[in-house]
């Protein structure tokens, strides 16, 4: 676990690949903090009127992401408690928006574990080419999560109530 000198901002912003934890971990610790809570999978599939995996099954990768990056970019809810889809870590701009909301936090779960968690990828709406793996995916996301988290928290091994407490005693919420 580690974090840099960035002042504590009041949101959350929970990031890092599917599987992770992050809906889990982002409902319990808003319910412990108080903190409205935002999923932004949700929040696509509401506007969209569809489902993620339609979503990416009607749209090229760049598209999804492009679709993606406009309703992160349009989150005013700072102060929030912000579970993002994995993907988010390829827009730059969609990432400088959200660390303005709140502390960016990154779940890192390794592919095993991943692997282990969902066999479902495609069907949940995985942004991940046809022909490649999960550890391919989280090889090429890694760098984009290690350079945008302000903390990183080694989830593989923890319980989604682990997570949630490290996060509150590393950001004093």
């Amino acid at each position: 676990m580690t974090a840099n000198s960035e002042p504590v901002k009041t949101g959350v912003v929970l990031t890092g690949m599917p599987g992770s934890g992050k809906s889990t971990v982002g409902r319990l610790l808003s319910e412990q903090s108080g903190l409205p809570f935002l999923d932004t999978d949700a929040l696509i599939e509401a506007g969209e009127s569809k489902r993620l995996a339609e979503i990416i099954a009607e749209h090229s990768p760049e598209g999804f992401r492009a679709i993606e990056a406009t309703y992160i970019q349009s989150i005013q809810s700072a102060g929030s408690v912000i579970s993002t889809g994995g993907s988010v870590c390829y827009s730059s701009e969609a990432m400088h928006h959200l660390a303005g909301l709140g502390t960016i936090v990154w779940l890192d779960v390794k592919p095993d574990i991943l692997e282990q968690r969902f066999v479902d990828a495609f069907d949940r709406g995985v942004l991940i080419e046809p022909g490649s793996s999960l550890a391919d995916l989280y090889d090429s996301r890694y760098p984009l999560y290690e350079q945008y988290a302000q903390l990183k928290i080694e989830a593989s091994p923890l319980t989604a109530e682990e997570v949630v407490s490290l996060i509150r005693q590393q950001l004093a919420l």
